[in-house]
């Protein structure tokens, strides 16, 4: 597969922005889709061609697919929070419903669909799609689950190869937006982490999942899930390894589930519902710490011949990049 023609939609994301890195890199041609209030700043640099278009518009869509060979389709609404659960559904249920009808009307080869490995630690193998959305935290988690069995049921029923990529939790350059995981980071790395609600999950650096999407595409069986992961750890071991890096010192005390879900419940009541903006502490964001999203994703990644970073290096990387980029309030303070 030696320069293809891609298409990345949410090219300026997170995991978007690296992947574009990577084709590039690959000397693959790349078209990014992007909307226009859209920060691109993760890609002005890269030669490539943009394409101004929503996910939610199916006209936008067929113009941005047309002429490709391959879709990533990366582009999603992750968050803890958002008004209305149909900002969720509209992105990531009828968006990745018009990017599959698109690709399946333009004669696309391959798309690779960026889901989440968090869904499958609410199955009883940690392999699978739990059997309905009845234990899912959030309506980020639901929606992605939507979107997960409706790419997995049109390949089933047309002739477009659909994979499906599920990244654990990512960390490293790029983090525009931030995302969660980001934003736990900046917490600890402005002084903002008093105490912490441990949890347990599944780290990787953000450009190996980039790499581990295009393997999926050239390697890649139709139909299958790969899931994209490193090292199972704890919050608590990240912010022991932040420490170590940068010099800080660790929260203190560990918040206690009930306080914590109480204080989020009034902060989103508060901010959420009465000023209509993000709450600091979003709900499921709470939920979620209660499950466990440990899992060993090695089968999935010597198949693909994926690499893994060592952790501490690539929570540098997103310490560094964070630094470089104007998020720490205290950059002076760091090792």
């Amino acid at each position: 597969m030696i320069n293809v023609k891609f298409l990345v939609t949410g090219a300026n994301g997170f995991v978007g922005s690296n992947l574009v890195k990577t084709l590039v890199e690959e000397g693959h041609e790349v078209r990014g889709m992007v909307r226009e209030t859209s920060n691109t700043v993760n890609i002005d640099d890269l030669e490539i061609e943009t394409v101004v278009g929503d996910i939610r518009n199916p006209d936008e869509v067929a113009n941005a697919i047309q002429g490709v060979d391959g879709v990533f389709h990366t582009a999603a609404l992750y968050s803890f929070w958002a008004p209305r659960y149909g900002d969720f559904y509209d992105t990531n249920v009828e968006g990745t419903k018009n990017v599959l009808e698109a690709s399946l009307d333009e004669g696309v080869e391959r798309l690779v669909l960026t889901s989440t490995a968090s869904l499958l630690a609410h199955s009883n193998d940690n392999r699978s799609l739990p059997k309905s959305t009845d234990q899912l935290p959030s309506d980020y988690k639901i929606t992605k689950y939507f979107a997960e069995r409706q790419a997995l049921e049109f390949e089933d029923r047309t002739e477009l190869d659909v994979l499906i990529a599920s990244p654990t939790v990512p960390v490293g350059p790029g983090d525009l937006g931030p995302t969660p995981t980001g934003r736990l980071i900046l917490e600890f790395l402005n002084g903002k982490m008093k105490g912490l609600i441990d949890m347990h999950f599944n780290l990787v650096d953000v450009e190996d999942v980039a790499t581990g999407h295009l393997l999926a595409m050239q390697k890649g069986k139709s139909g299958k899930r790969y899931v994209l992961g490193n090292k199972n750890t704890s919050l608590s071991e990240v912010i022991s390894l932040l420490s170590r890096l940068t010099g800080l010192s660790e929260p203190r005390f560990e918040i206690p589930y009930s306080l914590a879900l109480t204080a989020a419940w009034i902060d989103e009541f508060f901010e959420g519902f009465l000023l209509n903006r993000r709450p600091t502490i979003p709900i499921s964001a709470i939920h979620s710490t209660r499950v466990d999203e440990r899992i060993d994703p090695s089968p999935w990644i010597e198949e693909l011949g994926m690499p893994k970073t060592p952790m501490l290096k690539s929570l540098k990387k997103s310490v560094n990049w964070f630094s470089e980029n104007g998020y720490l309030k205290n950059k002076g303070e760091l090792n």
